[in-house]
């Protein structure tokens, strides 16, 4: 028995299959992430086509049946994927946002799928640099999953950490560590943990109001994270 399903989704990735059909990595706003078969969906006269390229929203109507989608129609589409695809530099950030998400995000998750579909929109945009988008990206998404590291208190001993009495920020431990809980050397420094805690709630359009020092150095440090602690 099948059931008829409405929601939206976010393509993830996208395969090919035999001479004309594909299969598409999607995540659905209300029931996750899901493999999707398309029979003859590579042909130009599938309704699907520009729908099902990586990077793309569109909302339509799925059948179920026996635990795999499959989609009857679409509704409404927006074809990210054609505009993030005329810059090598988005498409790679694109590329690394996705690759990221499909990798950590395993459960439904509505939080999720509305930051995923709002930074690559923002993406196709072109107002906000692509390392900063993706930065918040990381961010929020880290924040999403419960998981975001504690950045006030020390992980050790519960003491209020500020700028005097920083020592670092561990991944491993999940936070600061004051400098009378660890002797080792700053591994990053305090101004990245503040910047850190404005990312985690500042919204996409004030973001370039924001004065991130290095991206590269907030990055590693969460993907370091995500790594340790999912």
């Amino acid at each position: 028995m099948a059931d008829l399903l409405k929601d939206e989704a976010v393509v993830l990735r996208k395969s090919l299959s035999a001479d004309y059909d594909l299969s598409i990595t999607v995540f659905l706003k209300k029931y996750g992430k899901e493999n999707i078969y398309i029979k003859n969906g590579q042909k130009l006269k599938s309704p699907f086509i520009t729908a099902t390229e990586p990077f793309s929203w569109f909302r339509g109507v799925f059948i179920k049946r026996k635990e795999k989608f499959f989609i009857k129609e679409i509704d409404r589409k927006v074809p990210l994927g054609l505009k993030i695809s005329s810059s090598a530099d988005t498409f790679k950030t694109a590329c690394e946002i996705t690759d990221t998400f499909n990798r950590y995000v395993i459960f439904p998750d509505e939080k999720a799928f509305i930051l995923l579909k709002k930074t690559l929109y923002y993406l196709t945009e072109r107002k906000i640099p692509d390392t900063l988008l993706k930065l918040n990206f990381l961010t929020k998404l880290v924040y999403v999953l419960g998981i975001f590291p504690e950045l006030d208190l020390c992980v050790r001993c519960s003491s209020k950490v500020n700028s005097a009495n920083y020592g670092i920020l561990s991944s491993t431990e999940g936070g600061v560590v004051c400098t009378t809980c660890s002797k080792q050397k700053t591994n990053i420094p305090f101004h990245t943990v503040k910047e850190l805690k404005n990312l985690k709630v500042v919204n996409f359009k004030n973001l370039p109001k924001l004065n991130i020092s290095s991206s590269y150095t907030a990055e590693r440090f969460l993907m370091e994270h995500l790594q340790k602690n999912l």
